[in-house]
């Protein structure tokens, strides 16, 4: 029986590594580019009219307006997205899939918040 090994290269680096605080700072840069490119393409809809239950009926109340944010998260999207920061991307590219992924759940921990603080719950 033949066996394969695989040898794996790890090494431990200082925290005051200049290395590290590199990394930590190309990663904010890399997340608030991410931030700024999904909010410029979220898409604004309005919401006229909401659904009450008053005495076992529902009813509508006429006059609430409210803009609800869409993030776009199609396939075409997130590859444009992908391949715009990795332009600037000296490291791996595991790294910019870890920014898009914190980027988008940053916005929609945002959007949650807007909609509930929005709706008065």
């Amino acid at each position: 029986m033949l066996k394969i090994l695989e040898l794996v290269r790890a090494y431990s680096v200082p925290i005051r590594d200049d290395r590290i605080s590199k990394l930590i700072t190309w990663y904010i840069r890399a997340l608030q580019n991410a931030i700024d490119i999904i909010w410029d393409n979220i898409e604004w809809r309005y919401s006229f009219l909401e659904l009450v239950r008053r005495g076992g009926k529902l009813t509508t109340v006429i006059g609430l307006k409210m803009r609800i944010p869409i993030i776009p998260r199609d396939r075409v999207f997130k590859k444009r997205l992908r391949e715009e920061l990795m332009k600037d991307n000296p490291y791996t590219a595991h790294w910019v899939d870890s920014v898009i992924r914190t980027a988008y759940s940053i916005m929609e921990n945002w959007r949650k918040r807007y909609l509930r603080v929005g709706l008065g719950r």
